[in-house]
């Protein structure tokens, strides 16, 4: 590994959830040769892209036959063209140097999805007569629509899973003398961990182009591998969708001022002074980053540990059935989490798990939507994800001082509950937070993950401190 440097994937330097040209939720470089024991795996080195986004542009599924695709890289590689910004260069021990204007050829006859890094150059087939006929721009429309129903659908499906894992996470860790009282950091390693795998993960998905693709450079494989596979809807729900909602920013922000304001659920609570909440408050912070960043390594390590010498599992066959039960089973859960929230078998599934799936889809969704604008604008620092983390440590504090201050009843501390664990938890993440944390350069790094913790900490002092040091937080009238 790099000795303390925070770099990482390339998919994670801040170009948006879905930026037409360039995506955050995208996978890693793929590295076909073999590394070391402690050397850090391929997607934790580097990259070009930022996580939450995956889906940028019309994805063509079906290629006709016949069709022969040169992809030549246009779009400036953000590790290149910053340099002065402070983005390195790829310090991979595998990097290969190359021109940003190579050109790779790809095999005929394959389906594949388009690269959102690079621009097709022959995407055209010929009339016997000799003639070019340009793609039918309708069906390009129809088509790029239809991946986008199958992305939000996957998001929809796995914000629901996530929330659920998330959940049932906390409820199992919350127990009598537990070593660690704030039950988040569980799901927050646990997401990060994923997170790791499907990066560095070579088995789930193949790259969408003929396995007997010729290229000239092994860089240009890795980031063809890495353009196609984050083009898959299923990649993007399992990464942004399952791991976005795993993990929660705003959360781990309010165990942070609970820590200070010695009011952590579960802890066991004395009079203490001011520099033991200090300490109390530091020991969060430090204990879910540092494990949260571990957690992403080992994933990385773990998908490198069980790739059978380079080879690759195909997308399933039945890839587009599976998309299309997606749309079924994502709008599906969603509706029947709003029915069960209208109409519960019991009033206290409501605070403990049902609004909270229903409000989860709308958070994940506003995330990917919102880093998809954001964040191409900077790309030392991503403000997509910054700003649906700060904006959910906002409303979280809102919620949990009405919710403390008995507004509403039962059925109003339910609603807020849900919008804390649902809304919240899905619109802000930490595993996309630790991977762009491993793309910045060091300095960057630090400013990004400073400045996210204190601001989000700053907003909570301001609107939970205001009824924390006047007239104090009141019991929940309802159970969580």
């Amino acid at each position: 590994m790099h000795n303390g440097d925070l770099r990482g994937h390339d998919f994670f330097a801040y170009t948006g959830e879905g930026d037409d040209r360039s995506n955050d939720d995208a996978p890693p470089v793929v590295d076909f040769r073999r590394r070391g024991t402690f050397d850090m795996p391929t997607a934790l080195k580097p990259r070009d892209m930022s996580i939450d986004s995956q889906h940028a542009g019309p994805i063509a599924h079906d290629v006709p036959e016949g069709q022969e695709t040169v992809v030549k890289k246009t779009v400036a590689d953000p590790v290149s063209h910053i340099y002065s910004s402070g983005i390195s260069p790829s310090n991979s021990l595998t990097a290969t140097a190359h021109s940003p204007e190579e050109t790779t050829r790809i095999g005929e006859g394959r389906d594949r999805g388009p690269l959102d890094d690079v621009e097709l150059q022959d995407a055209r087939h010929d009339k016997p007569d000799g003639t070019a006929v340009a793609p039918s721009r309708r069906a390009s429309l129809l088509s790029a629509l239809e991946i986008e129903l199958y992305t939000v659908s996957y998001l929809i499906f796995f914000a629901v899973l996530g929330t659920l894992a998330r959940l049932g996470l906390q409820a199992l860790t919350a127990y009598p003398g537990a070593p660690v009282s704030f039950g988040v950091l569980w799901a927050n390693v646990g997401g990060s961990l994923v997170m790791g795998f499907l990066a560095e993960d070579h088995l789930l998905f193949r790259p969408q182009w003929a396995p007997d693709a010729v290229f000239i450079d092994p860089s240009a494989a890795a980031r063809a591998h890495l353009a196609a596979k984050k083009t898959i809807p299923l990649y993007i729900g399992l990464a942004t969708g399952f791991c976005g909602s795993f993990t929660s920013f705003s959360s781990f922000v309010r165990d942070v001022f609970l820590a200070l304001t010695n009011d952590l659920p579960g802890a066991v609570t004395a009079p203490r002074d001011g520099g033991y909440s200090f300490m109390a408050a530091l020991a969060v912070v430090l204990t879910t980053v540092s494990l949260s960043l571990s957690a992403l390594v080992v994933g990385g390590h773990l998908a490198a540990a069980l790739e059978p010498d380079g080879s690759s599992a195909a997308y399933p066959p039945g890839r587009k059935i599976l998309d299309r039960g997606a749309v079924l089973l994502g709008w599906g859960a969603w509706a029947g989490a709003v029915v069960l929230a209208v109409l519960p078998p019991r009033d206290a599934w409501r605070g403990q798990a049902v609004f909270s799936l229903a409000f989860a889809p709308v958070g994940c969704l506003a995330r990917f939507y919102v880093s998809r604008w954001l964040n191409p604008r900077a790309p030392t620092f991503p403000l997509g994800t910054f700003a649906v983390n700060i904006a959910g440590v906002a409303v979280l504090g809102i919620c949990w001082d009405l919710a403390h201050a008995g507004v509403g009843g039962v059925l109003g501390c339910q609603l807020l509950q849900g919008v804390e664990d649902g809304f919240c938890g899905c619109l802000t993440t930490v595993s996309t937070w630790v991977t762009e944390l491993t793309a910045l350069r060091r300095r960057h790094a630090y400013v990004y993950g400073v400045s996210s913790v204190m601001v989000g900490f700053a907003v909570l002092v301001v609107v939970m401190g205001s009824l924390r040091w006047s007239e104090g937080f009141g019991p929940l009238k309802c159970t969580h």
